[in-house]
């Protein structure tokens, strides 16, 4: 496993729904690590043990990021057995992983909702004990099998990280920028995106990280899997960190590791206030006349309830909207 680091993405930037005083933006920085894995194809015992050394050896962050389907990648034929019986239990050790290295964990796990459908979950995980929030996958790629196998989710996710927003996504949604525009509207800042995308298409996961970047001005932090599945097919990494600008400050390559950047809050007000893109939309042109606007009002997204403890499965989106 390897150690490579990114640029501090530093700048100034226009007002933020739900975001933080202008002047504390000074102040606001996230140290991300991308950790970039080669999976072990149903095999979550493996993977565990595996991603928590990865993350144990990576050096300080504010937040660890794993790739999507972490735990078994595309092997379908484990993942009702792993939702029912490991999962829970992995999401248990990541939160005592969390609350050990003082820093928040993401990744995707197949998982049972409140329903009891298979889902595709990306868990956010806190480090202060607090229920972790999740995201359900609400756009399945037929391509690798999820439409079989997966219940889609219904609602976005847009949440706190500590003084951050964060709105939360899985792979193929990157696919659909209304979903990121709704989520920025509602006050993200950063696009976290976990994936599991094949080499063959690894040049347009790169240019839609960097365009969902750039047309909501905010931060993509995206992790991918990297090495060969079990069914041959072939994922070359490509993680990223892209600036509010389009510009990648941080890419962590076609190997296995850990790739670091820090983020600066500075940078989305600077960005933002150049051109403020969110306030210039028009209605009849960027939304359809009579349904809301820019200025609608936005429903809440909560943060971690510090008061509650952490269980495997809260029920139902924690932080959503429609």
């Amino acid at each position: 496993m390897g150690d490579r680091s990114g640029n501090t993405a530093a700048g100034h930037a226009g007002p933020l729904r739900d975001a933080a005083a202008p002047g504390d933006d000074a102040m606001r920085r996230l140290r991300v690590a991308l950790v970039q894995l080669a999976i072990r194809d149903g095999q979550p015992a493996l993977n565990l043990e595996h991603a928590t050394a990865s993350i144990r050896g990576a050096g300080p962050a504010d937040l660890y990021v794993l790739p999507e389907l972490w735990t078994t990648g595309y092997a379908h034929d484990t993942w009702g057995r792993v939702a029912d019986r490991e999962t829970p239990a992995i999401v248990e050790s990541l939160a005592a992983l969390a609350a050990e290295c003082g820093a928040y964990i993401a990744g995707s796990m197949v998982s049972r909702d409140e329903r009891g459908a298979l889902v595709n979950r990306l868990w956010l995980v806190p480090p202060t004990g607090a229920a972790p929030v999740h995201y359900d996958k609400g756009h399945l790629i037929a391509l690798m099998g999820e439409d079989r196998y997966l219940s889609p989710g219904s609602r976005r996710v847009v949440t706190s990280l500590g003084d951050w927003r964060v709105g939360l996504s899985i792979c193929f949604d990157l696919r659909f920028p209304e979903m990121y525009r709704a989520d920025a509207l509602d006050g993200a800042e950063l696009f976290l995106v976990v994936s599991e995308w094949p080499a063959v298409r690894a040049e347009a996961q790169r240019v839609l990280a960097r365009a969902r970047a750039i047309e909501n001005q905010a931060f993509v932090v995206l992790c991918n899997r990297v090495g060969t599945a079990a069914d041959g097919t072939r994922f070359d990494g490509g993680s990223v960190v892209v600036a509010p600008d389009g510009k990648i400050v941080a890419d962590a390559g076609d190997a296995e590791g850990v790739t670091h950047a820090t983020l600066d809050a500075e940078m989305i007000r600077a960005v933002r206030r150049q051109m403020p893109l969110l306030e210039l939309r028009r209605e009849g042109l960027d939304w359809a006349a009579g349904h809301g606007s820019a200025s609608r009002p936005q429903p809440p997204a909560a943060p971690f309830p510090d008061d509650r403890p952490a269980h495997p499965a809260p029920e139902g989106p924690v932080a959503a909207s429609p």
